[in-house]
Formats: C-alpha cells, sequence, structure tokens
C-alpha cells in the first residue's frame, strides 16, 4: 500500500487502534507557508464572525479525538468539526466475525459511475491510483465517549482554537430508545446542543443523515414534520440567540430541498450536505464487507457529480424561497480531493466546502490549493 496514503489513518487496522495510535508520521504545521501564498489573493469569506480567505473545512470525521482536531488545524484547515456526540457512550462497530473487522475500505476506480446511489460495490485494501482518485467507503456507526470524556475536549479544543485563529463545530445526534416517541429523540438532541453550547460551543451541527446505524438514526431528514420539531425544540432550550444551527443532510432533489427550508428556515441558520452517498459493501466472495449492515458511506471521486448536482439544486431551492431563506448558507461536503475539485464547488455556490475523506488521506489539499490560487492569482469574495 502507498505509505503517503496510510499516514493519517491505517485501513488495515480498527478505528479503535487509529484513534488511539495516530498519526503514522510528524505532523508539520503548514499555516505561515499557506498565509504567504494567500497574502494577495484567495477566496474571501465570513463565517459566523470568523474571516478567511481559503474556506476548505474539516467536516465530521471518524477520529473525534483532540490531537485530531489540533492536527487538523495544523494542515490549516480553518474550520474543524467534532465527530458527532451522543448522550450515551458508543463503541466503533467492530467485527462479529462474519465480515472484514476494519472500518474502512478502498473502492477501486474501475467501479465508479456517474449514478452511484445503492451501488453494488467490492471493497479492497490495496490501492494502486492517484490519491486524486480515491473513494472509499466506511462504517463507523457513530461512536462517541461519555458526556463527562467529551465535555472536557470541547473545552480543551475551544480554548485552543481561540488562541490560535481557528473555529470549531461540535457535531451532536440523538440516541433512540425502546418505545421514545419523536418528542423524547427532540428533547435528547436539544439536550446534547444545550450541552455543548455550555461547553462554550457557540456553532452546534445536527446530524439528520448516518447510514450503517439504526433506522430512526440515519434518516430523519426525510421526515420533515420531525425535523421541524428537532430544530424547534432545539432551538427553543438553546441558551442564546448567537448560537448557530447548522442541518446535516444527504443528496435529495430540488423540491425536498426547498420544502425542507421553508419549513425550517425559522430555526437554522445553515445546511451542510451531503454527507456522502450510501452504497452496499461487499468483499471478494461477494459477502458484507463492513460492520454493522450491508449499506455504508461512500466518498471521495465516486460522488463528484452527485455532489455538485446536490449543490446547485440547494442554491435553486434557496433562491426560490429568496425572502424566507436568504440567511441560510451553504456548506459543502462532497468529492474535494485537489483544487480543481475545490474550486468546482466554489463554482457551483457552495459558501463554503469541507472535506472528510482528504482530511486523512491528503492532509497537504490546503497547501495544494493555496499554491493553485497564487500561482492563478484568484481573488474572490463570497458574500
Amino acid at each position: 500500500m502507498n505509505k503517503k496514503l496510510n499516514s493519517r489513518y491505517d485501513i488495515t487496522k480498527t478505528f479503535s487502534y487509529n484513534k488511539r495510535s495516530w498519526p503514522f508520521e510528524r505532523i508539520y504545521d503548514k499555516n505561515e507557508k499557506i498565509k504567504s501564498l494567500l497574502w494577495n489573493y484567495g477566496i474571501e469569506t465570513d463565517f459566523f464572525w470568523y474571516k478567511t480567505n481559503l474556506p476548505i473545512w474539516v467536516a465530521a470525521w471518524p477520529l473525534y479525538n483532540e490531537r485530531y482536531m489540533k492536527w487538523a488545524a495544523k494542515d490549516w484547515f480553518e474550520v474543524i468539526t467534532w465527530k458527532t456526540f451522543r448522550s450515551v457512550h458508543r463503541k466503533a462497530h467492530t467485527s462479529d466475525w462474519k465480515h472484514l473487522w476494519h472500518n474502512i475500505l478502498f473502492i477501486p476506480t474501475d467501479q465508479i459511475t456517474d449514478k452511484m446511489i445503492w451501488t453494488k460495490l467490492t471493497g479492497s485494501l490495496d490501492y494502486k491510483w492517484k490519491k486524486e482518485d480515491i473513494s472509499i467507503t466506511n462504517s463507523f456507526g457513530m461512536p462517541s465517549d461519555t458526556i463527562p470524556e467529551w465535555i472536557n475536549s470541547i473545552v480543551n479544543i475551544e480554548k485552543f482554537a481561540k488562541e490560535n485563529n481557528k473555529q470549531v463545530i461540535t457535531s451532536v445526534v440523538w440516541t433512540p430508545k425502546e418505545n421514545w416517541t419523536i418528542e423524547d429523540l427532540a428533547l435528547d438532541y436539544a439536550f446534547l446542543a444545550r450541552t455543548a453550547e455550555f461547553t462554550w460551543s457557540k456553532i452546534i451541527e445536527l446530524n439528520f443523515s448516518c447510514p450503517n446505524v439504526n433506522w430512526w438514526e440515519w434518516a430523519i431528514f426525510k421526515d420533515i414534520e420531525n425535523s421541524l420539531i428537532i430544530a424547534k425544540n432545539t432551538r427553543r432550550f438553546l441558551h442564546s440567540s448567537d448560537t448557530k444551527l447548522l442541518i446535516k443532510m444527504w443528496y435529495a432533489p430540488e423540491y425536498y430541498y426547498r420544502d425542507f427550508m421553508s419549513q425550517l428556515s425559522n430555526y437554522i441558520d445553515w445546511i451542510v450536505a451531503i454527507n456522502t452517498i450510501p452504497m452496499q459493501l461487499v468483499d471478494k466472495d461477494d459477502k458484507q464487507a463492513l460492520p454493522w449492515w450491508l449499506v455504508s458511506w461512500t466518498c471521495w471521486k465516486a460522488i463528484l457529480n452527485l455532489s455538485l448536482d446536490a449543490v446547485s439544486s440547494l442554491r435553486k431551492a434557496k433562491t426560490s424561497l429568496w425572502e424566507q431563506a436568504k440567511h441560510i448558507k451553504i456548506i459543502w461536503c462532497g468529492w474535494v480531493m485537489d483544487p480543481e475539485s475545490f474550486i468546482m464547488h466554489i463554482d457551483a455556490w457552495a459558501d463554503f466546502v469541507m472535506c472528510a475523506t482528504a482530511a486523512l488521506f491528503n492532509p497537504d489539499l490546503p497547501l495544494d490549493i493555496a499554491k493553485f490560487i497564487n500561482k492563478n492569482k484568484i481573488k474572490r469574495v463570497i458574500i
């Protein structure tokens, strides 16, 4: 395996091993070098009082610990999202010995097509292509530390971010229990958001989409009525009107984004999309390849076309609701692995661009983008 692809996450090991042991390289602070490249150029924008001229950030991703947050900041990622927190402790998916015991697989490029949703693919531990062509699939199950543990971590990272001119998003998700009603679930979300706010977090993401977990957990955004109940109750429980709420969704048609924004516009500030695409992953023997169930997230180059299509649909939906939804910003999280794909999303009118896979497998991405901007003398302002 290409060692460069193995520097921030070893796919041959478990999630727990990676969380405990990584990174597998020395981390260099790239901030000063990137600042020099962007001295006269960049893509200027404002994210909740935080100004930047390189809006490439990290989405919620597997290694939710303080080291990951700090090292991502050294790579220049200016806004970094905590991996989703719960109100209970939950371990990452592990093997029941019916499938492979790791949590990430590569997808060979020859399996990638334009229409990928629910496609059946064969995962691989081996990767032989350029890093710009990588696609991966994963099944983590949104693990979480205990509340006291993640409260302490948020306090420490919020302090670090303030001292180092970075910004932090805290992502939370409910944990359904037997016989719970939607009101119970909304209360769980509201409790998590208020707890995060209490620990200095001022930007909170409500994760409404993630497969390979319990059914109600992974697709709540597909139920607009229940999504509204959660958003409305969460907003009501927050202490400060300045605390911002983000909703994380995945791919949907324009009419659905429009209906979603129309119903929730009074309670949310941003939409984060598309949280990758669900696929069916098997091993070389056509058996379930990853923990939990057959469906898993697929991201990177495999979803480029769907990603660009969805950001366009979100933008059109927002425009059609202009007076009602003009305050809602769009953070794009799709396939961004090189400077060209970053610019493609900016050109598609994303307000901000997030990456996840690249933060682990191509952590030089912000530096590569800064070099590209400098070379091409790009100077823009996103309003």
